[in-house]
């Protein structure tokens, strides 16, 4: 979440009208993320709210993000949907963005989970898979194989030669998951720290959905350990790992061939976010406002799995 685009308060009380919401009180850019404009809204009758403008998504494939948090949100899950204008529909253009509102959810973010936390997210990833297997429904991811291709080409002349072949052999890798019966449903894709929100020890918000696509549900949990199960160096640490993984497992047990491939998948979103940041950093000096994150984080993530990797196959 962030501020690209400013917005007045007649410009958000326009856009509330089309809602049936009363007036703007008063509102507050968010000051963190990287892709999508945000603010939160305080109404004069005391609703608080949050509004979305997409910088980069379109109109037209906002409505499968809708569909799938409407469907998660109906089936329980702590997935935040958005409200619907007094047309029917959610989505809105305000300054030739399309942009969505959504109930604030009262919680927080967490920097340092503890493991009854990481216990916790374990549990809600999980029922999250189970009911993204039964929806069933279907969006390429838009980080797959063709996207790491592309972006390695974009990336490439900016690469030391040992971290051009690291992510060529980790599209080798993507190319061999995609060729595996591998349990598959849309995934969250971005389960990052910043897009759970926790109150009083519960997850009560799981946000930001608009990188989720179809993949192998082991790259999910992958995502979510190489960000909530990390050590004081950076590293995936061995207990906050299993933490997370018996704890998704008392909901969802992994099969045979997801256990095996794991370290992959593991290695695989690390180099994923690896690309995907070097990309934002050449972005940034080609004058792109959007914000950037360190991509030497990723790649040392990746050095971990791989070396744990040959240690298993060397035993």
């Amino acid at each position: 979440m962030a501020v690209y685009t400013n917005l007045s308060k007649s410009d958000i009380n326009e856009l509330l009208s089309f809602f049936g919401l009363s007036k703007l009180r008063n509102f507050q850019g968010a000051s963190a993320g990287i892709e999508n404009t945000t603010y939160f809204l305080t109404l004069v009758d005391g609703l608080q709210l949050v509004l979305t403008l997409f910088e980069s998504i379109t109109r037209d494939e906002l409505p499968f993000y809708i569909t799938l948090t409407h469907g998660l949100n109906a089936a329980g899950m702590p997935v935040p949907c958005p409200l619907q204008k007094l047309d029917g529909f959610s989505i809105h253009e305000i300054l030739d963005k399309p942009a969505l509102l959504f109930p604030l959810v009262q919680g927080s973010h967490l920097d340092q989970p503890n493991l009854e936390e990481i216990n916790q997210l374990g549990s809600t990833l999980a029922k999250i898979h189970l009911q993204c297997l039964a929806l069933s429904y279907k969006h390429a991811n838009p980080h797959g194989l063709k996207w790491m291709q592309q972006t390695l080409m974009f990336v490439e002349s900016t690469l030391l030669r040992g971290d051009k072949k690291l992510i060529e052999q980790q599209i080798q890798v993507r190319s061999k998951l995609e060729s595996l019966k591998l349990p598959r449903a849309v995934i969250h894709a971005d389960l990052f720290r910043d897009n759970v929100l926790f109150r009083d020890g519960e997850v009560v918000g799981v946000v930001d959905f608009y990188g989720a696509g179809t993949d192998c549900l082991i790259l999910d949990i992958a995502i979510a350990v190489n960000d909530w199960c990390l050590n004081a160096e950076g590293l995936v640490d061995e207990e906050k790992r299993i933490v997370f993984l018996r704890a998704y497992e008392r909901e969802r047990k992994l099969g045979a061939v997801e256990r095996i491939h794991l370290l992959e998948a593991l290695q695989l979103a690390a180099t994923c976010f690896w690309l995907s940041r070097l990309k934002g950093q050449i972005r940034a000096r080609q004058g792109s406002n959007q914000a950037t994150k360190n991509p030497d984080s990723c790649k040392k993530l990746l050095l971990q799995h791989m070396r744990q990797q040959r240690a298993t196959n060397e035993f």
